[in-house]
């Protein structure tokens, strides 16, 4: 029951990035896109600087997390990133071979960047939150 609870914290963390990844995509459209060609790479950017800012302040709430766990997590929010972007390509007439398309980073897309920080972030802050208490 403890695992079930920590997971679905995860996820409530995650679900909290949705709003945060779609007012970035409205910055980008409606702001960044009057820079040109580095709107694509500083809106990814930008939302991969948020997904980690989620991580580093709400997932220490979730107590009793081991390194296992963080991993899990950084697989969930991976698997959840790219599902939810799936579901939008969806949604707007385009599919799987859009989302592949994405990770192309040739093309001044940082989604990469984006999916590679929602695995990683769990981790890193586990890293970062076991070092300083290690230190302090």
């Amino acid at each position: 029951m403890i695992r079930v609870k920590k997971y679905g914290t995860a996820v409530l963390i995650w679900m909290l990035l949705i709003p945060i990844a779609i007012l970035n995509g409205g910055l980008r459209e409606y702001v960044l896109v009057h820079l040109g060609v580095i709107a694509q790479p500083l809106s990814g950017i930008i939302l991969s600087a948020c997904i980690f800012a989620a991580a580093f302040f709400l997932l220490p709430k979730i107590r009793s997390c081991s390194k296992f766990d963080y991993f899990l997590i950084g697989i969930l929010w991976f698997i959840l990133t790219n599902i939810f972007d799936l579901v939008m390509y969806i949604k707007d007439g385009g599919g799987f071979s859009d989302l592949l398309q994405s990770y192309d980073i040739s093309t001044g897309n940082t989604w990469m960047i984006v999916v590679l920080t929602a695995l990683l972030s769990p981790l890193i802050v586990m890293k970062i939150r076991s070092r300083s208490r290690a230190e302090g």
